[in-house]
């Protein structure tokens, strides 16, 4: 069901719509952004909470109190929530905005004054970034047809971008630099002349999320709007963060969303062509999109199981071979010359398992070791971290010892144990450390704490260093700060030196050996540029941008800085 248009006459300038689901953090720093750019013009703010319960609707009260907030009992989804504060828009150009973005000062302005000079434009959007300063290519696409859909999945769009025909829908021969008429536009910034909404309507609410916003801009264009991409403007959108513990819904969301713009749009547009295929390609994506994460998340735990089961063997055999006869009886001897009756021959007969009992043993002591790599961070940001593979192979070990402890049937031999440790750490470490120097890789490099560096000498940059060092000793080693102003090199700011420049910032992270940068969120659009020309070695560290809720933080020491407000930045590889 589409949603209505704003109602009555326009009385501000630019209504901004934020939909709201469990991202307090960036949240607040989307809203403070928008607060930033709206300097010159008369802006209707509207939040419409999705039954948050990360205190979002709250922060949004405390901080935010001119903004209109619509509270929602149920999750109303992307399409809902917007058409639910669209209804109430004032401004004369709606403004859909996601929770999870940064938008330049300038960009309202912008996008503002181009719809006030294009009368005959229905919806303009700019450069949408990751935070690695790459396009997304949904800032601009084409709609979805057919042959789109064969130039995905046969891989022909990722193998020829710059080609008109291949790279049609995700418009990649374009230059993003460049203004284009698009067919469509991303729905996590997207401006919308009033006039268009009350004819055309809102969003379509069959559309939970995602595919929407096509919807949305197919229907402008067959009511004769332009649609117009510009790059004078840009915003940072952290894409994903609502959802990133639901991938599965949120491919599921994706797929139904291609199936019923297909269903709603393309019958009538192709109709000597079998929709029924279309519907099969996108089942078919469906299960390769689902699969192939799915695939990458287990590869790691599967190399170790497969690792894990030959080092339990060698153990097992090195334990049981013919080759220690010769040890066993100087045991024997030894023990009968000091009247000790000790019979170690039976130590070399394995115990008399079956197949079934065998699997168990090898498959308990197997989980128990993946499960404390899985524990220790192994698959995460320590994943090729040699010093903390040892140690989890280690763990692993007395646990394994400890379990079969209680379970004297099982209780087969600690030194075929021991054996499979000393396999395991050889193994398990080992790859990591070939990994590590094939890729100069610096995830998860150090076994106690990683070495930190903060970008920026604004004023929550300088009070979350002074925090930092007030709780003294956590999982982080403060390394210093690098500043943009070259006056500031060598001084002390907030108790902490300031190692070096921006500009610098690549020589500074080989010379101190970083492996995490912390930056302000007040800060966002510099780092954008650092990182641009940072290159490599910043693209291999952990990013992770400091909200401004650090100043309500207790005066107390956290357990770690994993508890800190701190979001984590994803690039680009």
């Amino acid at each position: 069901m589409i949603g209505p248009g704003p109602q009555g006459p326009a009385t501000a300038d630019l209504s901004v719509v934020v939909p709201s689901y469990n991202t307090r953090e960036l949240m607040e720093q989307a809203l403070r952004s928008v607060e930033e750019a709206s300097e010159g013009l008369d802006v209707q703010v509207i939040v419409v909470d999705n039954a948050s319960s990360d205190g979002s609707p709250e922060m949004v009260e405390s901080e935010f109190p001119d903004a209109l907030l619509l509270r929602s009992e149920q999750n109303l989804g992307f399409a809902g929530a917007n058409n639910r504060a669209i209804a109430r828009a004032r401004g004369r150009h709606i403004l859909l905005l996601n929770s999870d973005t940064v938008v330049r000062t300038d960009t309202l302005c912008t996008l503002t004054r181009y719809l006030d000079d294009h009368e005959d434009v229905g919806a303009v959007g700019c450069r949408i970034l990751n935070p690695d300063g790459s396009l997304q290519l949904d800032s601009r696409r084409g709609f979805p047809a057919p042959s789109t859909a064969f130039y995905k999945l046969s891989g022909l769009s990722r193998a020829f971008p710059h080609s008109h025909r291949f790279g049609c829908y995700n418009l990649t021969f374009l230059d993003p630099a460049e203004p284009a008429d698009v067919d469509a536009l991303s729905g996590s910034c997207m401006l919308v002349r009033r006039q268009v909404l009350q004819e055309v309507g809102g969003l379509d609410d069959d559309y939970f999320m995602y595919g929407e916003d096509l919807d949305w801009c197919f229907r402008m264009k067959e009511a004769g709007w332009r649609i117009r991409y510009i790059p004078d403007t840009e915003i940072i959108h952290f894409r994903g963060e609502s959802g990133r513990a639901e991938s599965v819904r949120i491919q599921f969301r994706k797929n139904e969303a291609m199936a019923i713009f297909v269903q709603k749009h393309m019958r009538n547009r192709y109709r000597f062509f079998p929709v029924a295929f279309l519907h099969i390609g996108i089942l078919i994506y469906g299960i390769y999109s689902f699969i192939g994460p799915l695939a990458r998340m287990l590869a790691l735990p599967l190399l170790d199981g497969v690792l894990v089961f030959a080092s339990l063997w060698l153990g097992v055999a090195m334990r049981y071979h013919p080759s220690i006869v010769p040890l066993i009886r100087q045991v024997e001897v030894s023990s009968q010359a000091f009247g000790l009756d000790v019979n170690p021959t039976r130590w070399l007969t394995p115990p008399p398992y079956t197949e079934v009992q065998w699997g168990l043993v090898y498959g308990v002591a197997i989980g128990i070791w993946l499960l404390t790599f899985r524990l220790l961070g192994l698959y995460d940001r320590r994943r090729y971290s040699v010093g903390w593979a040892a140690l989890a192979v280690t763990v692993g070990f007395a646990a394994v010892v400890t379990t079969v402890f209680f379970f004297k049937d099982y209780n087969f031999s600690r030194l075929a144990a021991a054996a499979a440790w000393a396999c395991n750490t050889l193994l398990i470490a080992g790859w990591r450390l070939g990994v590590r120097r094939l890729t100069h890789s610096t995830s998860g490099r150090r076994l106690i704490r990683s070495r930190l560096l903060v970008l920026g000498t604004d004023e929550l940059s300088r009070h979350f260093v002074q925090r930092l060092l007030g709780w003294g000793e956590l999982d982080r080693q403060l390394v210093g700060i690098v500043s943009w102003h070259g006056e500031e090199r060598g001084q002390e700011i907030a108790g902490s030196r300031v190692v070096g420049l921006v500009g610098e910032l690549t020589s500074l992270v080989n010379k101190y050996d970083i492996d995490e940068v912390v930056f302000s969120s007040e800060s966002i659009a510099d780092v954008l540029g650092a990182v641009r020309g940072s290159g490599r070695a910043l693209r291999q560290l952990r990013l992770r941008m400091i909200s401004p809720s650090l100043v309500d933080l207790p005066s107390h020491a956290p357990a770690s800085v994993e508890n800190l407000p701190l979001i984590d930045v994803k690039v680009s590889r």
